[in-house]
């Protein structure tokens, strides 16, 4: 099996071609065992130059930096900053909640999963660690940090089969996510957020007190966000029993009050947690939201309100 086989069918070529080249870096100085990307404290040979060093005896020979040897007929050698490898975990929010997606646009879920596979083949490519969580109610999947494309395969394949179901268990799985990963990794954590954001929170700042860097995507479909409806709607609860029918105009206000409050509560409690969070509109195509996180385009997320 070829490395594109298990992702080509979700992504599709044209979102393969521009994750060419792409590569997500860490903000924080990371101490992994393999070279990566990521910058280290430590000094090695690497493709990123730093600067140059008088030979001594003992440099490698390859370092050697002919053409300042010519300029200034003394002998150099390059010194690059040491880039290393580091354990990253995809956190993805499987509940029944992430099973909206209003007519013609992918579910929550979906697009989660269009987001975690892209992140996934990015972060294997750039010979990081791959892990994953996958939960609901409680965990459904959880994969240790290793290297390899049968780990991309191992996730995709999960992400097909789970079905939304069942309530948020986002605390627990942001605690599991910091057991898999160990020290300083990088976490993705892809969830709609709709829960109580205190535990949230809470498990957030364990993760960022351990030496992880946290990246929150809150995603959400367009008709959470500005109850578009201009008819009576029977609501069904996805994570509830409960059904209500009402007039969307009486209310519509009063929704948009309540949901920018939450989204104001997300939003201070990873900022608490010291944790990088963007809300996404599902209406924004995901492989834009991913460069958005590569930094190689400048397509951005809808803002907070």
């Amino acid at each position: 099996m070829s490395a594109a086989d298990p992702i080509e069918p979700l992504l599709g070529p044209e979102v393969l071609a521009r994750l060419k080249g792409c590569a997500l870096r860490a903000d924080r100085v990371m101490h992994g065992q393999l070279q990566g990307i990521h910058r280290s404290a430590h000094q090695g040979a690497s493709v990123e130059f730093s600067e140059h060093k008088e030979y001594t005896p003992g440099d490698e020979l390859r370092h050697v930096d002919w053409r300042a040897v010519a300029r200034f007929d003394h002998y150099f050698v390059k010194r690059f900053e040491h880039e290393t490898n580091t354990n990253a975990c995809v956190v993805i929010d499987g509940s029944a909640s992430m099973g909206y997606g209003a007519e013609g646009r992918l579910t929550k879920y979906e697009y989660a999963a269009v987001i975690a596979t892209c992140l996934g083949l990015l972060l294997l490519r750039q010979q990081d660690a791959l892990g994953a969580v996958l939960f609901d109610e409680g965990p459904r999947l959880e994969i240790r940090p290793r290297t390899g494309m049968g780990h991309l395969r191992q996730l995709t394949e999960a992400l097909d089969t789970h079905a939304p179901q069942g309530e948020t268990g986002l605390e627990e799985a942001l605690d599991r996510a910091r057991a898999l990963t160990g020290k300083r990794g990088l976490v993705y954590v892809l969830s709609d957020c709709l829960s109580d954001p205190e535990p949230m929170g809470r498990a957030l700042g364990r993760l960022t007190a351990a030496g992880h860097e946290v990246t929150v995507l809150q995603l959400l479909d367009g008709d959470e966000l500005d109850l578009p409806f201009t008819e009576a709607v029977d609501f069904h609860g996805l994570e509830t029993q409960h059904r209500l029918l009402v007039e969307p105009r009486a209310i519509r206000d009063h929704y948009q009050r309540r949901m920018s409050a939450h989204l104001k509560a997300v939003e201070d409690a990873c900022a608490r947690a010291r944790a990088k969070t963007t809300l996404v509109d599902t209406r924004t195509a995901p492989i834009e939201i991913v460069m958005g996180l590569v930094g190689r385009e400048t397509s951005a997320p809808r803002a907070r309100r």
